[in-house]
């Protein structure tokens, strides 16, 4: 058993690795060990509200934390640089501006859109992937809006993204009083829309969006977009070659894991998901772990765990836990962990923004919508910020990521806490 200190390198800044970095950081020490944080940008992206930022119901800044103020007094270096190369026989990270070694990798690199090869999509379309995409899109909307012409947006992709920001641009298109001159699409190539949530969600976010007068074409797949010389486009679907004119175009429909060249080469799915085993840890290479939208992880049934923001959150926390208690001292060891601490769980709440008032929600198999389901999105996000301001010290806020008895009845004295708290706010 070696006691030399640890290095362990994070690679990525979304709810993964910095949920993981802040969580782990205070163990770590405990060991001797060393947590570096690397990402491009200097800030967290809250990603689950862009699309408020392309509606402009959230400034840039809103949806941002930055990454020094976040782990000031924590043990974590933080190094603002592009990963370029992970050279895993060597245990080097090449970025673009140094290398640096390591005991331990955790890859928590998120997801890039997913075009499908289709012929067009990515040069006449935008994609909403990050903070800098949807002020593009609130500049682009903003300039519609106030044209005197009538203008069509549509978005591709029914899913989570594409659902929530076509519900924040139509309250957008509202509030400026122009909805008669600005209709919003939303062409999804499935049966429905939100085909992998739970379908009394998706039937109720379905009736929301027509009351608001989106337009919603299902079973309808897009084969290329072409780009019109008026600056719009049209858009071509399989069903006998029908084209849909379009003023912006918004690419929803697919994301893959982050392109990352590893050197010698890992297993990968169709999508460039990260193929792992049940710890999120890559066979061949038992040092490297990966977690998030661009780690493959099976769940019970054999079926690959969602894209989903509270799946990176559950397994940055697994694995906060698992690393300081049986990997950390144990490196040597690493391809013999308990076969009964994998990493299992399964979804109990489902919640989705369709603008910046208007929250779904699945909850204890019960579909809630209106100011409840605002309250529950806006307590998960407030226990989400202080958990990681606090490393996992907040207990009240941290146990709401825990599965026991404890932790669900000290999650409800807090909900009931801040839901008094909100009313207090009202009242005064």
């Amino acid at each position: 058993m070696s006691t030399s200190k640890k290095r362990i390198v994070i690679l990525g800044a979304g709810y993964a690795g910095t949920f993981l970095a802040t969580h782990i950081a205070r163990y770590v020490t405990e060991k001797a060990g060393e947590v570096i944080l690397i990402d491009r940008n200097p800030y967290h992206q809250l990603l689950q509200e862009i699309h408020l930022v392309a509606a402009g119901f959230r400034t840039a800044d809103e949806v941002k934390i930055p990454i020094l103020t976040l782990i000031d007094r924590m043990d974590i270096k933080f190094i603002q640089s592009t990963v370029k190369k992970i050279m895993p026989h060597k245990n080097l990270v090449v970025l673009e501006s140094s290398e640096i070694t390591y005991d331990l990798l955790i890859i928590c690199l998120g997801a890039s859109t997913k075009y499908f090869n289709i012929k067009g999509a990515r040069e006449n379309t935008l994609p909403l992937r990050s903070i800098s995409d949807a002020s593009l899109i609130y500049d682009k909307v903003r300039a519609l809006i106030k044209s005197n012409k009538k203008h069509n947006i549509v978005i591709v992709g029914g899913g989570a993204t594409g659902v929530s920001l076509g519900g924040a641009l139509s309250g957008f298109v509202n509030e400026s009083k122009r909805s008669d001159r600005l209709s919003i699409t939303i062409i999804e190539a499935l049966p429905t829309i939100l085909s992998e949530w739970d379908e009394r969600l998706a039937k109720k976010v379905n009736e929301i969006l027509h009351k608001k007068e989106i337009r919603i074409m299902t079973s309808s797949a897009v084969t290329r977009v072409e780009n019109d010389n008026d600056g719009s486009s049209s858009i071509y679907l399989s069903d006998s070659g029908s084209k849909i004119p379009s003023s912006l175009t918004i690419w929803t429909a697919g994301v893959k894991g982050y392109d990352i060249p590893i050197n010698p080469e890992v297993k990968k799915t169709k999508d460039g998901k990260i193929i792992l085993n049940e710890f999120c840890q890559i066979d061949r290479y038992p040092n490297i772990f990966s977690i998030g939208d661009i780690a493959a992880v099976k769940d019970e049934n054999g079926k690959l765990y969602p894209p989903l923001a509270q799946i990176a959150v559950r397994e940055a926390k697994y694995l906060s836990e698992l690393i300081p208690k049986y990997v950390i001292s144990d490196l040597e060891n690493l391809r013999h962990l308990p076969p009964d601490k994998k990493f299992e769980y399964n979804i109990k709440v489902q919640l989705i923004s369709l603008g910046n008032d208007d929250y779904v929600g699945l909850f204890n198999t019960h579909v809630i919508s209106g100011n409840l389901a605002k309250l529950v999105e806006e307590f998960s996000m407030s226990a989400y910020i202080k958990t990681l301001e606090s490393g996992g010290r907040d207990i009240m806020n941290t146990s709401l990521y825990g599965d026991d008895i404890f932790s669900q009845l000290v999650s409800g004295i807090t909900f009931a806490r801040f839901t008094f708290m909100k009313w207090l706010e009202k009242k005064s």
